[in-house]
């Protein structure tokens, strides 16, 4: 298995954290782009807990910011579940 890329991710508290990249695309319908990542937590029933988050550049300096719509999570489901079902074949 190949090394996973990292981002650092900077919290709301003003701490930093080390996360794994799961996945980068950009939707068609919008042009955005976004990240899937995880921090490798896990949650009550023992799952790794994944985030997503639009990624907009600043300059030279990339944020993440929260997803906007319905619509999004709608679309950005629909990629998480194409790849899962690829990776399943």
């Amino acid at each position: 298995m190949k090394d996973q890329e990292k981002i650092k991710i900077v919290k709301d508290d003003g701490t930093t954290a080390e996360a794994d990249v799961l996945l980068y695309f950009t939707l068609k319908e919008n042009g955005k782009d976004y990240v899937i990542y995880t921090l490798n937590e896990k949650d009550e029933r023992g799952l790794v807990t994944v985030y997503t988050s639009t990624v907009v550049k600043n300059n030279d300096e990339y944020h993440l910011e929260g997803i906007e719509s319905d619509e999004e999570w709608t679309k950005i489901k629909d990629v998480m579940r194409m790849v899962i079902k690829e990776n399943k074949e």
